[in-house]
């Protein structure tokens, strides 16, 4: 399995933290959920982080089983619909975001 990581590196203007997320909710992640060929979505809001550590305000996570199915999704027109929405989603976000696509495997509890 393939997982296509989104990493949102910055700070969100005080006061619309809350705002920020609901617009995830309500905007983003219906888009998220529509990428073909995904087969699941995570989003990782952060709430504590060790001391000095770089400011992560959310991370998107994305599975897909193979790098055909994450290829074929990045040339959809839900891709171009996520983009131009998430953009508009970020207006209080300061920072960047940047993606990557890592193999993963489930590791159960020792």
């Amino acid at each position: 399995m393939l997982t296509r990581v989104a990493v949102f590196e910055g700070v969100i203007a005080s006061g619309d933290e809350d705002a920020f997320f609901a617009h995830v909710r309500e905007r983003l992640e219906p888009i998220w959920r529509q990428f073909p060929h995904v087969e699941a979505v995570r989003v990782l809001r952060t709430k504590q982080a060790d001391p000095g550590a770089i400011p992560i305000v959310m991370v998107l996570e994305m599975d897909f089983p193979d790098l055909d199915a994450v290829h074929a999704s990045l040339n959809s027109e839900i891709k171009t619909r996520a983009h131009e929405t998430t953009l508009e989603v970020l207006k209080p976000f300061e920072g960047r975001f940047f993606h990557f696509i890592s193999e993963s495997r489930s590791l159960g509890a020792a």
